[in-house]
């Protein structure tokens, strides 16, 4: 008998789970249903799972899995946002909900019709804001290269990476970029200081002190969980399974939302509601388009690349591993689908608005 390799064997189960799924009428993807149904760990617990009894391979599918189902969450959540505040904006301008039809770009498109409506009537508007900040989970990243740190050598990676190159948790003095809170010297701008006068938030610039997110370049201590945005050469080093976790800690990082001031060149017709509802919602559309398109993008062409290599990765692993590789690689390009739907929205609306960063 022929043997089946291991992608054939993944899209008959993929196959099967769509045809079961529909079956029951289960949700779709990100909201438990057809990925859950094929992969449970996509819900959560994939760092914790075993699907393969290779070592190695077991820790980069945990990693993968893990990752994807993060980015299925939160396209799902942003998704929700960017739509539910394009309706709510609508409906302070006097659309009904129906009439603005269903889904995020429909609802946003309807809602630029409108607003095209108003500054036609006479004026416009300008908005300036803040960006978003966000602060992604040293202590997510080091838990989840945890997972890898049986197959990666921490000090091959720093005696193989450019410095330039290199990031994680400093256990010690940060001496580079911090992405967090620098608690120190700053050698830039510091969002806030101590009564010392040192800087204790965020540091737009070199910090010398402690990092409580990953430091870049520079680490008078100790790296822990170490990465190299190239690869390195180091023999233990498994940059696939790094790749996830990295991802892992960027597309659950916590992001707040930017401060917003929407000036009106005239005070006709809706003018006063329209600026009254930007102040408002629009700032949910900046994140979405800043802080969840623009930064993570790189980190979901990532999970896309390591998920085209998994197959080869993973080798002769059985059903339920084949099946988690193929309903996670699913999951990441129908999340980054969605997030593409969310962004294109977000940015559509803040162009109406004459959107320009502070």
């Amino acid at each position: 008998m022929n043997k089946i390799t291991l992608v054939q064997r993944a899209a008959a189960l993929f196959l099967v789970s769509m045809s079961v799924a529909s079956c029951a009428s289960l949700g779709g993807l990100g909201g438990g249903g057809l990925d859950g149904l094929a992969c449970p760990e996509l819900r959560g617990g994939a760092l914790g799972a075993s699907f393969t009894a290779s070592p190695k391979a077991n820790a980069t599918l945990r990693a993968f899995v893990q990752a994807s189902g993060d980015l299925s969450t939160l396209s799902a959540k942003i998704e929700a946002e960017v739509g539910g505040a394009c309706e709510k904006m609508g409906n302070d301008l006097g659309l009904k909900t129906e009439e603005m039809g269903d889904g995020t770009a429909a609802k946003c498109n309807a809602l630029n019709a409108r607003i095209d409506a108003i500054l036609r009537a006479g004026g416009s508007v300008k908005a300036t804001f803040t960006p978003p900040e966000c602060h992604a989970s040293a202590q997510a990243e080091a838990d989840c290269s945890g997972v890898c740190s049986g197959h990666v050598d921490a000090g091959s990676v720093v005696a193989n990476c450019d410095p330039g190159k290199l990031s994680g948790t400093c256990e010690g003095t940060c001496g580079g970029t911090c992405d967090g809170v620098c608690n120190g010297d700053c050698a830039g701008e510091c969002a806030a200081r101590d009564a010392k006068g040192e800087c204790a938030g965020h540091c737009k610039g070199t910090c010398h002190g402690k990092c409580n997110a990953s430091c870049h370049a520079s680490c008078n201590g100790t790296w822990k969980a170490p990465r190299c945005d190239a690869d390195v050469t180091g023999p233990s080093a498994d940059v696939k399974c790094n790749a996830s976790c990295k991802a892992h800690a960027e597309i659950t990082a916590e992001c707040t939302q930017p401060k917003i001031n929407v000036v009106a060149s005239a005070a006709t017709g809706d003018m006063a509601k329209l600026v009254a509802t930007l102040e408002a919602n629009l700032p949910v559309l900046i994140r979405a388009e800043m802080a969840y398109g623009k930064r993570i993008a790189g980190d979901i062409q990532g999970l896309v690349q390591v998920s085209g290599e998994l197959p080869s990765v993973i080798g002769q692993a059985g059903a339920h591993a084949a099946a988690c590789v193929a309903a996670s690689a699913s999951a990441v390009v129908h999340a980054q689908a969605s997030l593409n739907v969310s962004i294109q929205a977000s940015a559509s609306v803040s162009g109406k608005a004459g959107v320009h960063g502070g």
